[in-house]
């Protein structure tokens, strides 16, 4: 099972961050302090069977899932919007599945220690692996590279062929780097990604590796049934899933093991 990073309680300023997270940058560069996003819901998914999610991604009217092994197993899944899960591909208990994008019609899925790189087509068939040097944590794509943390303070470029790293790029609110941002997804230039254990999501330039803003998802828990709210009492069972759809706006998020998907909209709060 993965490393637990010590839990953050939800900030009520925009100083959260700058003051909770991580060792001071020694990068003369400073970012702003971040300023606050609210999640709308608007409506929900309901699964007909839970995962351990540590990927999301929309595409074609369906979500994508990648997910890891405590208690089951790493597989690639699709959730319909109506909340049947498919299970297309199934790696076992060898490997713990970690994020997933979907980059030129393939999708990439992420390990955690062991470093692997599977690479599908869209029906769930492997195409090919790669090497990850690194942890694989979080996962999305530019367009033109793959973008992944491990874990630490910093985003990672590689490239999508050999998974070889070109840069990387401290996450960072105001002087202090930020660790365990996880599950990634790209909207309008920016990234998307929960920070784990939390209960709040952040937003930041992947090129800067500046936060511009944070969302306290309390909210969630406030919409879910008894049901809903018992499936997170677990320790493990964290906030962990960002998906996007680019032609209606609307994000996906949800936790591992969670029984439902939240559909909705992030806004800046002035």
């Amino acid at each position: 099972m993965r490393r637990m990073i010590r839990p953050i309680r939800a900030f009520a300023t925009v100083a959260w961050i700058a003051a909770l997270l991580g060792a001071e940058s020694a990068m003369a560069q400073v970012c702003g302090n971040p300023g606050l996003m609210q999640f709308d819901v608007t409506s929900k998914i309901v699964r007909s069977r839970v995962g351990f999610t540590q990927g999301l991604e929309f595409r074609d009217g369906v979500l994508y899932e990648s997910t890891g092994n405590v208690g089951g197993t790493t597989q690639l899944n699709t959730i319909t919007l109506d909340g049947k899960v498919t299970t297309l591909a199934d790696r076992g208990r060898k490997v713990f599945g970690e994020g997933l994008t979907i980059f030129n019609d393939e999708i990439v899925q992420l390990t955690w220690q062991e470093r692997q790189v599977f690479v599908y087509d869209l029906a769930g068939k492997l195409k090919r692996q790669m090497r990850n040097p690194r942890d694989g944590w979080g996962l999305s794509h530019d367009g033109a590279n793959l973008l992944f943390t491990d874990g630490g303070g910093s985003l990672h470029y590689a490239d999508p062929a050999t998974f070889k790293i070109g840069k990387s790029v401290p996450i960072r609110a105001g002087k202090n780097e930020v660790a365990g941002v996880n599950e990634l997804e790209r909207v309008d230039g920016k990234l998307y990604g929960n920070i784990f254990t939390t209960r709040s999501i952040v937003r930041f330039d992947p090129a800067l590796g500046c936060i511009d803003a944070v969302a306290d998802l309390r909210v969630l828990w406030e919409v879910m049934t008894p049901d809903e709210r018992a499936s997170t009492d677990s320790a493990e069972n964290v906030l962990n899933g960002i998906a996007y759809d680019d032609k209606s706006g609307l994000f996906y998020l949800t936790g591992k093991r969670w029984r439902a998907s939240f559909v909705g909209r992030f806004r800046d709060i002035k």
